[in-house]
Formats: structure tokens, sequence, C-alpha cells
């Protein structure tokens, strides 16, 4: 339930609502402990000594990417961790692959290092009860982090061989779909992972680091069986000498808005033509109790609206195949999509028969039966909070930790979320579901049609404007 929690904290569609009670800022969980360097290296800490099997997870982020990067640049931040992975001071090519034979994560991202377009993040897992590897691991990532010692000769030679299974990138980057959503917003042509330009130099390399991977901007987090006293100072000893100071404010990673012009697609990863219906908005960090219970609230209505169309349509347009409502932050934008996957010659009548389904829904709303169990099974599941994160994995709970942080949200600890959670639950009226349903479905969503290759190409402006007929009679009756 912690991990459900902490996915919740990105949940929903933060809209203002009259009457809303006085918000009252969430305290962060103090169960983790936060502290900075004299450089200005942040560190975040959640030691779990009570559970001694523990694996020990460290992530170290960097606040730069290759949206950071300039036109002789291109390619530097993929560089670096390539550099980093190959050899560094304190180890060799040997040694370094002794150590990463321990280090490297078989689950969550299951590669060393991630680039993306606005951060670097370092992934590590290590065993527990094995002192000597954190000791190890504290020193190359204080190496891997720190200002490469490189000639324009083992640039170029990294150049000609620059994709390394130990260095991730961002999935999609070449979608169609990704390639249309990132149009008319600064990570346009930014994308990572780009080849380096062919006459790169170790000084230009020397100014980027200079620039962009100062200590102010990087944050570690360690979860497992650590001993902070320890810990905290083997990170002063392995990242306390870190210069520098970031001058120049990192671009931000925004997505503009989503027009609603309705778009097609054409995938080898489709076998059904496949419509999403997309409604995105400017993400708002949950830091209030009044924004996490409205994200709440949001939450119950998608699932409310689920339910229903899974109950109607499952025997007809589903046919087997479950419908989901899935929400997520991304480059401050907030996006949640309905998928409906049919075969191409039931694509109208699957429409229509969508369309009159939330019509009804929207008009009639749900029923108090349908409430109450829905609430009833929440609060079963609430009562399990403690237990159940007694026993969350360690990846799972730093995987949620970085989302929180990437989302600017603030998580609570699962006391403090149980008793929330339930006073908002046993709060919840029929009004508030309906009122709250009646709001998504008054916002005209982009409809996006991906068709499998070679298939006839579908109009998606018919669809769209079907569905849209079928929608407005219901808006204009509303005002």
């Amino acid at each position: 339930m912690h991990s459900k929690f902490l996915w919740s904290a990105l949940g929903g569609c933060v809209l203002i609502m009259a009457g809303a009670a006085q918000a009252e800022p969430l305290k962060t969980d103090p169960a983790w402990q936060e502290g900075k360097l004299e450089n200005g290296f942040r560190w975040q800490v959640l030691a779990t000594p009570h559970r001694p099997s523990d694996k020990i997870e460290i992530r170290l982020e960097i606040n730069a990417g290759s949206l950071q990067e300039s036109i002789p640049q291109v390619g530097f931040s993929y560089l670096l961790p390539r550099l980093a992975t190959s050899r560094t001071e304190h180890f060799s090519g040997a040694g370094m692959q002794t150590l990463f034979s321990q280090i490297i994560p078989d689950v969550g991202p299951k590669s060393l290092v991630e680039v993306s377009y606005d951060y670097t993040r370092y992934n590590l897992s290590l065993p527990n009860n094995r002192p000597e590897i954190l000791k190890e691991a504290f020193s190359w990532l204080s190496d891997a982090v720190n200002r490469p010692t490189v000639t324009n000769e083992q640039i170029q030679a990294i150049r000609s061989e620059f994709a390394s299974p130990l260095v991730m990138l961002p999935s999609g980057l070449n979608d169609a779909w990704w390639r249309y959503r990132i149009k008319n917003s600064p990570l346009i042509g930014h994308e990572p992972g780009q080849a380096i330009v062919a006459d790169a130099t170790a000084e230009q390399l020397s100014e980027f680091y200079s620039k962009w991977y100062t200590p102010d901007a990087m944050t570690l987090y360690v979860v497992g069986n650590v001993d902070r006293r320890v810990l905290n100072d083997q990170i002063n000893k392995a990242f306390g000498g870190l210069s520098g100071k970031r001058e120049t404010p990192a671009t931000i990673a925004v997505l503009s808005a989503l027009p609603p012009t309705p778009v097609s697609f054409s995938s080898q990863g489709v076998t059904k033509d496949r419509i999403r219906l997309l409604w995105d908005d400017p993400w708002h960090p949950v830091v209030t109790t009044t924004s996490l219970e409205r994200q709440w609230l949001s939450m119950i209505a998608n699932d409310m609206i689920k339910n229903r169309l899974n109950q109607k349509l499952g025997r007809t347009v589903l046919k087997g195949e479950p419908l989901d409502i899935e929400c997520q932050v991304q480059f401050q934008r907030y996006k949640c999509n309905m998928t409906l996957d049919v075969q191409l010659p039931a694509l109208k009548s699957s429409m229509k028969q969508l369309g009159a389904e939330l019509v009804k829904l929207d008009k009639e709303g749900i029923t108090e039966a349908e409430l109450k169990t829905l609430v009833a099974a929440q609060k079963e599941q609430l009562n399990k909070t403690i237990a159940t994160y007694a026993k969350t994995d360690t990846t799972e709970i730093m995987n949620q930790r970085l989302l929180i942080h990437k989302s600017g949200s603030i998580a609570v600890d699962p006391e403090s979320y149980q008793q929330l959670n339930q006073k908002f639950l046993s709060a919840l009226t029929i009004t508030d579901v309906n009122s709250r349903i009646h709001q998504i479905l008054s916002l005209k969503p982009t409809m996006v049609l991906t068709q499998p290759a070679g298939e006839p190409e579908e109009n998606v402006k018919v669809l769209a404007d079907l569905l849209d007929s079928i929608m407005t009679p219901k808006a204009e009756e509303a005002k």
C-alpha cells in the first residue's frame, strides 16, 4: 500500500474545487534522513536496520542531461558516463568489471547509468553485509562524477563505438508519437544519445562538465540496511572534495500543451487498431492535504469510469481485453489516457458505444452501491498499509522516491497516509465523485489512432467527429 500511496501522489488532475478546506502543508516522511555537504552536494537516506536482508539501493542523480548540450557539445551528456564506465582514475578496466558484476541492478532499470533530457542517474544495487563493496562503489561513483581526464584521441575512440549496454537512454525516442509530442517544446533537437560531433575536443568536454556537473546539482539517494553514522562519513569522504557551483540555471524540460487535433500513426508494435483518448494538463505538485485529497478524488473518479466502461463494454467492444485509464507526470505535464484496442471494421461502432456509455455515466452518475463497494475495498486495503510497507522491496521504495522527487511532490510516512486517507474516505460523498466525473468528461480529449503497419488508413478525424457529435449534446445541455 505504501507504493500505491507514492504513486497516488502523482495521480489525478489537480483542479481547484469550490469550498475546499484550508490547505495544510504535507510533512515529509521523517524516516528519510536528508543532508547537504558544504559544497552543495545533497543526500537522502532511508536506513532499514530492522530488515537485515535488504539490499542496498543507491542512486546518484545529476540535474543535467542532453537538454544542456550546445551544438558543439552534442552527445556529451552520454559521453561522460561512457568514459566513467570504461576507465576512471582509481579503477582499471578489469577492476571496474569486477565491481560492476556486483553492483549492476538485476531489477528496475537494469542499467548502470540512465541519461535523459534533464538528468543523468547512476543506479547501483549492492548485496547486504558487504561493507567493502559499498566503500568501493562510493569510490567509483566519486570518480564517475569527477572531472574526466581524457584526451582527444580517447574521445574519438569512444565516438567510433558510442553505444554501451551499461548506459541506458529513454525508450521510444524515435517513435512517431514521441516525435509528434515534443513539437514546439525545448526538447526538440536535444534527444539524448546523439553521436558526438566529429571535431569534439577534451577542452570542450571539460567546459561542459564545469558548467553542469557541479556538486550542487547532484543528489545521492540510499535505501537499505546501512549504518547512518558510518554512511554519513563515507558520503563526506567520497563527495566532499567535488568542486564548482552552478552559475547558469538549467533549461527546464517541459512539454508544450497537447493540441486537441486528432492524429494517427502506423506502427509495427500493434496488431489491432488502438485508440487512445488523452487528457493533457499542466502538472501541479502535491504538497498540501487539499491537493492530496483532490488527487485521491480524481483517482476514484477514474476508477469508477474504468469500472463502468469495462462492465458495459466488456462483452461487445472490449471482448475480454480490459480497458484501463493510466496517468503519468512527464516534463511538467500531466497526461491521462484511456486505451481501446479494436479491429478495423469495428472502429466506428466502438466509438458510438463508448460515447453513449460516457454520456450516460455523465448524466446519471454512479450509484450509492458502486461507491460503497469501492470505498469498502479501499478501506480494507488501507488497514494493511503498515504491514504492506514493511514488505516493500527496497528497489520499489527507491523508484517511488525518485518519482516523487521528480514531480516536486511530498511523500508522507505510512502512518500519516493511513490517517489522512481514512479521513478522506469517511467524508467522501456520491456528490463529490459524480461532480469530479462530470469535470473529467467535460474536458475534450485528444484522439490518437495507432494502426498496424500495412493496414488501410482510417480517417481519425471522422472518428473524432463521431465521438464529439455524441458527447457535444451532453455539453450543451449542461450550459
